[in-house]
């Protein structure tokens, strides 16, 4: 976590810190991002930014604790869905998550490419993270399929894992098709049609419908 000497920066500084290392970190993986470069866009010397972090896994887990609490601020405005079934929840959460990646294109980037890495500093933290995303869709589907909503004896642990891997997935393939970049209620709309057609194949599957 930053020193207090950071927290001391005036606001307009400490804005533009964060903007800098996060358009390094979101653009290149840990090991690329240059601390270099990051001082040198603000016209620092490297000595005084580690007056305000005590080295670059300092400064990136921090990066990752406010896209953390970007996101959870945007899922406590949410309102979620009157009923509340297992499908009109998930539909909810893929529209936030959405939202989360369009409003704040740069913390999602980094997040994502964070839970890729191969990275001996956040290892723990990418586990985590990955781990507590699978545990809080099992626990949804769990109640769900207690509830009568699912198919009595359906794995919604390899589920959990499936929807999990989506939302790594997505971003991708919004960013090959070069909506990542576009109008936020562009990408909106391309992301949540994408969450539907994955919850169509969830709730009916892939498998031809056998005639009893």
């Amino acid at each position: 976590m930053p020193n207090a000497t950071f927290f001391n920066l005036p606001e307009s500084k400490r804005t533009a810190l964060i903007d800098c290392a996060l358009e390094e970190f979101a653009a290149n993986d840990y090991n690329s991002a240059s601390i270099s470069r990051i001082v040198a866009q603000l016209g620092i010397a490297k000595g005084s930014l580690y007056q305000y972090f005590t080295d670059k896994a300092d400064l990136y887990r921090y990066l990752l604790t406010l896209a953390a609490e970007k996101k959870a601020e945007l899922l406590r405005q949410a309102s979620p869905p009157a009923d509340q079934t297992v499908f009109s929840t998930l539909a909810w959460l893929f529209t936030e998550m959405s939202r989360y990646q369009a409003l704040y294109p740069r913390y999602a980037a980094l997040a994502d490419r964070a839970l890729r890495e191969n990275n001996a500093h956040m290892d723990a933290a990418i586990r985590d993270a990955s781990a507590g995303t699978a545990h809080y869709f099992t626990q949804l589907l769990d109640a769900a399929q207690a509830r009568g909503e699912l198919r009595a004896g359906a794995d919604t642990a390899a589920a959990a894992l499936l929807l999990t891997g989506a939302l790594h997935a997505l971003h991708d393939q919004l960013e090959q098709q070069s909506l990542t970049s576009q109008d936020p209620e562009i990408y909106l709309q391309a992301a949540r049609n994408w969450y539907m057609r994955l919850l169509a194949v969830l709730r009916s599957g892939i498998a031809p419908l056998v005639e009893n």
